[in-house]
């Protein structure tokens, strides 16, 4: 898995001096809150994304400075000092926590771009790894086992060449 240098660490420590400031009945405002979860949702895009930029973290690196200038406001002196240090050892990647990844319900396999299209076929038997490749030189489309699911195919490419192969393709589909 990608490393968040750091930041994801950060984004920790914050949910928890958050959690501890509303336990201890200070009122946190409902922008710290907005920001953490905006921070946890780029973070998340960053580690789960194989090909997004370190430079994405920027954005989630300005939304924990702002919810640190926001909670550190709150905090007494002993807790200010405590939290600083997990931050300290949190930047330089010291602290063993760990960042609640949340894998989303949406499926990476079937993707919609501009008139690039993937559909997905759940096969009643097993077919040749040679049989997709000639059915993808022949339509000019992608057609792949799927990584996420068994006997199931992902038929990628332009929107009209898709749905001729998948014409064409359901003769052995259904059988």
């Amino acid at each position: 898995m990608k490393n968040a240098g750091g930041i994801d660490k950060q984004w920790v420590v914050l949910a928890e001096l958050a959690s501890i400031l509303v336990r201890k009945g200070k009122m946190v405002p409902e922008e710290a809150f907005f920001r953490l979860r905006l921070a946890n949702n780029i973070i998340t895009f960053y580690l789960l994304d194989d090909h997004s930029s370190f430079e994405v973290l920027r954005d989630a690196e300005k939304e924990i400075s702002k919810v640190q200038m926001i909670l550190f406001g709150l905090c007494d002196d002993e807790l200010a000092k405590e939290y600083l240090d997990k931050m300290a050892k949190a930047i330089r990647n010291e602290l063993d926590v760990v960042f609640p990844l949340k894998k989303t319900t949406f499926d990476t396999e079937v993707k919609k771009r501009k008139n690039i299209e993937s559909i997905r076929i759940k096969l009643n038997k097993e077919l040749q790894t040679e049989i997709l490749g000639d059915l993808s030189e022949w339509y000019g489309v992608i057609f792949e086992f799927s990584k996420e699911l068994d006997n199931t195919i992902i038929i990628e490419g332009n929107k009209d060449k898709v749905k001729n192969a998948l014409k064409d393709f359901s003769i052995i589909w259904k059988y």
